[in-house]
């Protein structure tokens, strides 16, 4: 099945003549207890990845290269936020008693997935609800009304919640007709401009390209750092007024530049145009919309930087009803069907990884390589659109694993042990899950470690050296 999705992925990004008798894909799922084919979809996207990068690899004037992805190695990319240490001890996730983040029955005997995991949010639920936050009080909450109707009243004051619905009636309803009518990654020429080849004789096949990784959490995110193990050079910008979420921040910090900026702010708002004027991409996962209210359309980038790579990062897609909607991983599950198929009605259930976020970071990149390889040869800026209800869609498209083959124990610490990484850095010494794609000249690695959240300037790598001597005196 893996083969089949990454020649279905090739041949939607345009690249089904490319030759593919250099990759080597092994295993199949089920790798973990979910009837999704989550860790072949994994393995297919970052093989893909691996072909296009070797496309790069070729234009720089060197020779082609090996690509090879193991699923199990793949699937287990998908939980990588679970598997770090600092100083050998582990990075904890958020206390998983969140009572904001959880299900609940509802009047009419369906359920909804309530999401409160940043504070404004939580206590958005909390005042709408009129309760105290336990789940006991939230239950009684929820269940004085209908689903439908509570999941609509949430959105419009801007909180986020979506019920928990079959896969039939997701693809019935008219944000689901709209998603899964787009393709899982779009690739969007919005302006002319110059092709800008890629130069020789480097060393990465990213290279001198720079991105300016406005996003949070873990797909948008996940899609920069992947560009940075390719060797990008990432500028994450974080703004100082969100609330941190340290496991996540250090699961896609690797590779990157950190600043802060706050967009609102004229003098920040004047900061990042600037840098965006020297930049290659532009990563944002705010809603949609958002960051258009401060300047940053694609359309208003691509006249400020003829040839950049604008990458969306949305929940619920970028057409249709509810694209304007805030949301996160679980919101997908719960509104695309995989709760339900994950448990049952009576008990839905999130599935054992973060199946969307990373499937969405690693499609983003995607997107992204190959409108760095049409811009080096036709020239055009591009939007590059994705969304992690897209994916949840496209995931569920493959079918289902049989429920007598899932596994009843996880993957072994002794594999995942081959794929662990070590750094050093201003977080002391960082254990992590690396790149599950081996490439034979040009394996992915990160030539930065992870930092603490605004630890940069907000300049590239070039300025970084002066602007510290400068603060010092």
């Amino acid at each position: 099945m893996a083969h089949d999705i990454l020649s279905d992925l090739l041949n939607l990004v345009g690249l089904d003549k490319v030759k593919t008798d250099n990759v080597q894909i092994t295993g199949a799922d089920p790798i973990f207890d979910t009837p999704f084919r989550v860790s072949e979809a994994a393995a297919a996207i970052l093989a893909a990845q691996g072909v296009v990068v070797d496309q790069i690899w070729q234009r720089r004037g060197n020779a082609r290269q090996e690509v090879s992805v193991d699923v199990m190695a793949a699937g287990v990319a998908t939980m990588g936020v679970f598997l770090q240490s600092q100083h050998g001890y582990p990075i904890p996730v958020p206390d998983p008693d969140y009572p904001t983040v959880a299900f609940y029955p509802t009047k009419d005997g369906r359920h909804i997935l309530l999401h409160g995991g940043y504070p404004h949010l939580r206590d958005g639920l909390l005042d709408f609800l009129r309760c105290s936050n336990n789940r006991r009080a939230l239950a009684s909450a929820v269940s004085a009304h209908n689903a439908f109707e509570l999941e609509d009243a949430i959105a419009e004051n801007g909180l986020c919640a979506a019920v928990a619905r079959t896969h039939e009636e997701w693809l019935a309803h008219p944000q689901g007709q709209a998603v899964s009518g787009a393709p899982v990654v779009e690739i969007i020429k919005i302006a002319d401009s110059d092709p800008v080849p890629f130069t020789k004789n480097s060393e990465r096949p990213l290279a001198d390209i720079k991105v300016f990784d406005s996003t949070h959490v873990i797909a948008g995110p996940t899609c920069a750092k992947t560009l940075a193990s390719f060797g990008a050079e990432v500028l994450h910008v974080f703004c100082p007024t969100r609330a941190r979420l340290p496991p996540f921040d250090i699961d896609t910090g690797h590779g990157k530049l950190n600043a802060m900026l706050d967009l609102k702010n004229p003098a920040d708002n004047h900061t990042a145009r600037e840098l965006i004027k020297s930049a290659d991409v532009f990563s944002q996962s705010y809603r949609p919309g958002k960051l258009t209210s401060m300047g940053f359309s694609p359309q208003g980038l691509a006249e400020l930087k003829p040839g950049i790579i604008v990458v969306s990062t949305a929940c619920y897609g970028h057409e249709g009803p509810w694209h304007y909607r805030g949301g996160f991983e679980q919101l997908a599950q719960s509104a695309s069907g995989m709760a339900l198929a994950q448990g049952s009605v009576d008990n839905p259930q999130l599935a054992p990884t973060f199946p969307n976020d990373y499937l969405t970071g690693f499609l983003g990149a995607l997107g992204t390589l190959v409108a760095l390889l049409r811009r080096s040869e036709e020239g055009g800026s591009y939007h590059v659109r994705v969304a992690l209800a897209r994916s949840a869609t496209w995931l569920q498209s493959y079918g289902k694993v049989d429920s007598a083959l899932r596994p009843p124990k996880p993957v072994p610490q002794e594999y995942t042990a081959q794929y662990m990484l070590k750094e050093f850095g201003p977080l002391g010494v960082l254990s992590f899950y690396g790149s599950p794609l081996r490439m034979s000249a040009t394996p992915p690695r990160f030539d930065r470690p992870a930092v603490p959240l605004g630890y940069h300037y907000a300049a590239w790598a070039a300025d970084q050296e002066r602007l510290m001597k400068a603060a010092m005196g």
